[in-house]
């Protein structure tokens, strides 16, 4: 029987899961009180661009804040516009405060032009760290702009040739990765150990990540080694050990055993990648109990109107026998996407079937 430690656990109610917008460190399940509507809702979309083209950046951001008070959801292409002007205003702390607004009150998914937005933000303000968590979060929606701003984040950030090397590094180790080619990564990771370049926490991830989608037994043993070696970890370097082990096969309690050990730390704060692998565990142990309360700290994080966290607690509930529950999670979704259907066909096919 696993029992998951956490600081402040909260009792998690089956879900009826009408979650309103999070807001603050407070966050309520319940439905957010109806707001009168002004007869001018229309228009607040062109208001908040007029006031960009007109260089009024705080009556532009006023605008969005009064949008999400009504409901009222910018498309890509505002957002994009309003953090162009942030960073050509060098209004980085107005930047963050669209970056917040982005991910926790929009509806449509951030694009590539808005992520590399968000790349040239936090480079220009200096947050390495920030920029770098979003570049290796992207995935498939990284392209040209996306490498050329991390190449200049780092350059411009006193990072010259070694930052660059490393980055080099990592892609590399990433491909090797994505091909399954081991032995090619394990000649790289001897050079890298010889250079004295193991220790950097970018390089660090991408072998973490390497030796768990490499290896064909479905042993962890290397994967864990370069990730207990490592002097500083990111949430990319807990996510990559944690999704590692669950997707070996049979390691699910080692994964939520680091979950516990990453939350206990304090000093790495799980994104919606680490709840959604963390839950996906939950459901391979059939433990519909443990999951609810890694989702109940979601839930505080503001993350749980994310996608995958939302998918993976459908797939939760429906490997448990909760199929209510899992239907529930479905209809609660902020906004649906392929995998939330699919998710939820398999879940009904599979529970049919018996």
């Amino acid at each position: 029987m696993i029992t998951l430690s956490l600081p402040a656990p909260a009792k998690f109610p089956p879900p009826s899961l009408k979650h309103s917008k999070p807001s603050g460190q407070n966050l309520q399940l319940s439905s957010p009180p109806l707001i009168k509507q002004p007869h001018n809702l229309e228009p607040l979309n062109s208001r908040l661009i007029h006031h960009l083209n007109e260089g009024h950046l705080q009556k532009a951001i006023s605008t969005l804040d009064l949008m999400t008070e009504h409901n009222i959801h910018p498309d890509r292409f505002t957002y994009s516009l309003l953090l162009k002007s942030c960073i050509r205003s060098r209004a980085f702390h107005l930047g963050r405060h669209v970056h917040s607004h982005l991910m926790t009150h929009s509806k449509p998914e951030p694009n590539s032009v808005i992520l590399n937005s968000l790349i040239s933000l936090y480079s220009k303000c200096g947050d390495l760290n920030e920029a770098s968590m979003i570049f290796e979060t992207m995935g498939e929606k990284r392209d040209l702009v996306s490498w050329s701003s991390m190449i200049s984040c780092f350059a411009n950030n006193g990072k010259q040739f070694e930052a660059l090397l490393m980055f080099t590094l990592s892609g590399v180790v990433s491909a090797c990765s994505e091909l399954e080619v081991l032995s090619l990564g394990q000649q790289l990771h001897s050079w890298i150990i010889r250079t004295g370049l193991a220790l950097d926490v970018c390089v660090g991830c991408s072998l973490v990540d390497m030796y768990a989608k490499c290896t064909a037994d479905g042993s962890m043993d290397y994967s864990r080694k370069v990730f207990d070696r490592m002097l500083e970890h990111n949430v990319m370097s807990w996510t990559a050990v944690i999704t590692g082990y669950v997707q070996s096969g049979g390691c699910d309690k080692e994964a939520i055993k680091l979950f516990c050990d990453m939350i206990q730390g304090g000093h790495v704060v799980p994104n919606h990648f680490t709840f959604a692998s963390v839950l996906k565990a939950c459901g391979n142990l059939l433990n519909s109990g443990l999951g609810e309360q890694v989702y109940t700290h979601a839930v505080k994080r503001g993350l749980a109107l994310d996608n995958c966290v939302g998918n993976s607690l459908i797939s939760m509930y429906a490997r448990s026998g909760r199929m209510d529950d899992a239907r529930k999670a479905f209809e609660s979704l902020f906004e649906k996407n392929l995998v939330s259907y699919n998710t939820m066909v398999d879940a009904v096919s599979k529970f049919m079937l018996g």
